[in-house]
């Protein structure tokens, strides 16, 4: 049994890496140790691609380690952690069940009395405040009381570990903070078994709400920046100095791990053959940014940005990301500025601003490589998996689909590549010249 001073999961020099279906390793989190202490709540932050959920399988026992080693109460995890209970991103629930059965699902295998499995249900669903909707269906249910279905079916299995995997990411605004403080509440009260808890979330906010403890993850591979400890007292205060502090220092380290000042220095023979990565960001929400801060005078503070439009700060680093690599904006410390190019983009019409992408698309080195390839081909064609595989090559530690899918849109806009969904081939567009 822990004690107060012993972990109740551990993780010694953690990896693991994804095999592609080209055969090609992708390595998504490396070198990380970490403990969950009873009573504690663990949160782990980090920008998409940081390996988060990943994590969180390995500390539930879903997936093993390519590296390292899991513990549970110091000895080896081997298999399905039977102390931790999950809730996804996603309810998951089945639409052919009712509430009441979807939350009984995990007991039934259990092979309890009929009794004691009416009994936690009951109580679970008063916990997480379902009364009158048991015999409802997943389909009569909004978003916010999926999760809550979602939620009891954790608490049902009477387990010491709630492992959260961003649970309130697909909830509107007021649902999620809504759902976040009753999460909060049930652990706080000791009303049920859960004695510790791992939340996953790339959310600042969230993060200093419920952590006592925040480990900040960077990306390509995943790897802890830095652990926060955070003592504040619960319910936190957003408003105080203490918890804007605390947010500040977090989302300085994240801004750092994404859009740093200093790029990591590299030697001049090697900078020419760097492969820069390109985040996964919708096109239309960079062009949104860029005029939202346009609006705002050319400039704008990255997180002040996210609270005013009610995004992720991270989601916002990350489009800022994007627009810097097409030399669209600067992003000294965490102020977002228009350059000169920018400013253009934003004031032509839409033939001015696709003749501008088109440019600086084809200024960075992914591009050029890909339009390499492409015109090394008879037809300027190239399947799918093909370039999924020189993609893998030339930027091992991203998620190749994730890039080309990224590039394709882009390109599409920028007219310089095409994709035939049809066919699953991926061409260099030249049907219409860009003049």
């Amino acid at each position: 049994m822990a004690t107060q001073n012993s972990p109740l999961l551990e993780l010694k020099d953690v990896g693991h890496s994804y095999v592609l279906d080209s055969g090609q390793k992708l390595k998504v989190i490396q070198d990380i140790s970490l403990s969950l202490m009873p009573h504690e709540s663990l949160v782990v932050l980090g920008p998409s691609g940081s390996g988060k959920s990943t994590l969180l399988r390995i500390l539930a026992g879903l997936i093993e380690p390519t590296q390292g080693d899991a513990y549970l109460r110091g000895k080896p995890l081997e298999s399905t952690n039977p102390e931790v209970a999950m809730v996804f991103q996603h309810s998951a629930l089945l639409p052919w069940f009712n509430v009441q059965e979807n939350i009984s699902m995990g007991l039934r295998s259990q092979r309890l009395p009929e009794s004691e499995v009416r009994e936690r249900v009951k109580r679970a669903i008063d916990l997480v405040g379902l009364e009158g909707f048991e015999e409802a269906y997943p389909r009569e249910l909004s978003g916010g009381m999926k999760q809550r279905v979602g939620l009891a079916r954790a608490i049902v299995m009477e387990r010491p570990i709630l492992c959260l995997d961003e649970p309130f990411s697909a909830l509107d605004v007021l649902a999620a903070e809504g759902l976040r403080k009753e999460v909060l509440n049930l652990w706080l009260s000791r009303k049920t078994s859960i004695e510790s808890l791992v939340l996953i979330t790339h959310n600042i906010i969230e993060a200093a709400s419920i952590g006592s403890r925040i480990l900040v993850l960077g990306s390509s591979p995943g790897q802890i920046k830095i652990s926060f400890k955070n003592d504040l007292p619960y319910p936190r205060d957003e408003r105080s100095a203490a918890f804007k502090s605390l947010v500040d220092d977090i989302h300085d380290v994240i801004t750092e791990a994404i859009i740093p000042d200093t790029p990591e220095w590299v030697p001049p023979a090697l900078s020419a053959n760097i492969t820069e990565a390109v985040p996964p960001v919708p096109l239309n929400e960079m062009i949104g940014l860029l005029e939202i801060i346009s609006g705002q005078g050319g400039k704008a503070e990255a997180f002040t940005l996210a609270q005013k439009l009610m995004k992720d700060s991270v989601q916002i680093l990350l489009m800022a990301k994007a627009a810097e690599l097409l030399d669209l904006v600067d992003t000294p410390k965490n102020a977002i500025i228009l350059t000169d190019m920018g400013r253009r983009f934003v004031a032509s019409d839409i033939n001015g601003r696709k003749k501008m992408f088109h440019e600086q698309l084809r200024h960075l080195k992914v591009t050029k490589l890909l339009e390499r390839l492409l015109e090394s081909q008879e037809e300027l064609t190239l399947s799918w998996d093909d370039c999924i595989q020189s993609i893998q090559e030339w930027l091992p530690n991203e998620n190749p689909e994730q890039v080309l899918d990224t590039l394709i849109t882009w390109g599409r806009y920028g007219e310089v590549f095409g994709y035939n969904d049809d066919t699953k081939m991926v061409y260099l567009d030249r049907g219409q010249e860009v003049s």
